[in-house]
């Protein structure tokens, strides 16, 4: 008779767990707002058209930035829902924060919720990269982000285009306990048809927080559509494959885990400590801690860490 290991009760237990009254409190975003948006120009190409991707900029308090930090957000989202972790990296860390919104997510244009491929992902991020390169010469520049985002930080790890990254919940690790049907539907039909939306959207809580799920519905720059085949196809090969890269990450990095994240394998964070031969990483595990972290409660004692590991890594 088969047995189930402890790791298959674990994650089966975080798979049916939902948000609780118990937890309903307010965002930690506050009143937190980009200091600048549309600071520069920055364009792609989509079906042969050009599209407009919106970008931000945070400020530091001093006029010569100690470093350069470049900010990505999560699948569906917009990094005006990271206002307050950019507020406190550039006025607490003097490193000015930058990003953009993918193309199809937030305020960029483009087809709403699509990913067309991991390369369309790595182009767009690090021709931005380049392009605050050369605003910014001669500075440390890190790379930052969540969920998605994290995926695109650690992969401009692997291109070394950056001196660092903090990743926060980073999708490069399959939660194989996760919508399991689901992802075989969009690795089955998002090669041939990419784009196709027959399926109303699926609410996917991150938080344990149920306020957190009622404001990102009421968001209009939260994309409320079901994630596409093609991008869910996207996603989830590349989860799948870039675990292979684990042994070969040498990019300083630290990384931010969830014990209870239902999204990406809660054991990300252990596994990438294991296998990176970096000499410059750090692991923040939260046991108790939801996939979405940037809005809960918890990214309030994490904060003042992200902040002191770009200072250590800034030009003093």
């Amino acid at each position: 008779m088969f047995r189930k290991s402890e790791k298959d009760r674990k994650n089966e237990a975080i798979q049916q767990a939902v948000p609780e009254e118990k937890f309903r409190k307010p965002s930690p975003i506050g009143d937190n707002k980009w200091d600048e948006e549309d600071f520069i120009q920055f364009n792609g190409v989509q079906k042969g058209e050009q599209i407009k991707l919106h970008t931000y900029r945070c400020k530091t308090t001093i006029n010569e930035p100690k470093s350069v930090t470049v900010f990505f957000h999560g699948l569906n989202e917009h990094l005006g829902l990271y206002a307050h972790i950019a507020q406190a990296v550039s006025k607490k860390a003097n490193s000015v924060v930058v990003g953009f919104d993918f193309r199809g997510f937030g305020k960029s244009q483009g087809q709403r919720g699509w990913l067309e491929s991991r390369e369309q992902l790595e182009n767009d991020c690090s021709r931005f990269i380049l392009q605050m390169r050369t605003i910014y010469p001669r500075l440390p520049l890190f790379a930052l982000g969540q969920s998605m985002g994290g995926m695109a930080s650690y992969l401009m790890g692997i291109n070394n285009l950056c001196e660092g990254t903090i990743l926060i919940t980073p999708a490069i690790l399959d939660n194989y306990y996760n919508q399991p049907f689901m992802k075989r539907l969009g690795l089955c039909f998002g090669a041939c048809f990419p784009t196709w939306n027959p399926f109303p959207p699926v609410h996917v809580s991150g938080s344990r927080n149920p306020q957190i799920l009622e404001e990102n519905l009421k968001d209009p720059y939260c994309t409320q559509v079901a994630v596409l085949p093609g991008t869910g196809r996207v996603l989830v090969s590349t989860m799948r494959s870039l675990p292979q890269t684990f042994t070969q990450y040498k990019t300083p990095f630290l990384i931010i885990s969830a014990g209870m994240d239902q999204i990406v394998d809660p054991d990300v964070g252990h596994e990438l400590m294991k296998q990176s031969p970096s000499q410059d990483k750090q692991l923040i595990h939260k046991e108790n801690m939801w996939h979405d972290c940037v809005q809960e409660e918890e990214i309030l004692e994490i904060i003042p860490e992200i902040v002191q590991w770009i200072t250590q890594r800034s030009i003093k």
